[in-house]
């Protein structure tokens, strides 16, 4: 039996399931492959043992180190909302044999990861508190109208 490469392997999952772009497939071997060269469950031949959730966090720092602050907007465009959508992408590859033996074995494994938002916003947000606009746009208003704003005083009737 001829051994199938990647990208015809690839192919053939988004054929069949069209929710994610090939991109999609891409980056989960190629963060699961970097996090083997880095040495973490480095074996023979390719990832073991892996349970769901040191795969996800191991491509959430992948998505970090390769999009930044642009890490959520990349995965929605690949159709990638959630930590569920991960779990289908990597265990559509692992049932080709793509990544080996891993021991994240279903879909549940995936549900209790972590939040988009939480992970991939949070960390660019700035460190001070920023007003939201709807309080900025108040106190413009106020300040136009002559009303004295937060940390004002009102000036002595004459």
């Amino acid at each position: 039996m001829r051994k199938r490469n990647f990208a015809s392997i690839v192919e053939e999952i988004c054929e069949r399931d069209g929710r994610y772009v090939d991109e999609a497939y891409y980056f989960v071997r190629e963060a699961l492959h970097s996090t083997e060269k880095g040495g973490k469950r480095r074996t023979k031949s390719r990832t073991t043992a892996s349970t769901g959730k040191e795969l996800l966090e191991s491509l959430r720092m992948h998505a970090l180190k390769e999009f930044g602050p642009m890490s959520k907007l990349v995965f929605s465009e690949w159709g990638i909302r959630n930590c569920s959508d991960l779990g289908d992408v990597i265990l559509s590859l692992a049932s080709y044999g793509v990544l080996g033996r891993t021991s994240a074995g279903s879909r549940k494994d995936f549900k209790k990861g972590f939040s988009f938002t939480s992970a991939f916003v949070k960390p660019f947000r700035p460190a001070g508190m920023v007003r939201p606009a709807r309080k900025r746009k108040a106190a413009q208003t106020e300040a136009k109208a002559g009303k004295p704003g937060r940390g004002q005083k009102k000036a002595p009737a004459a």
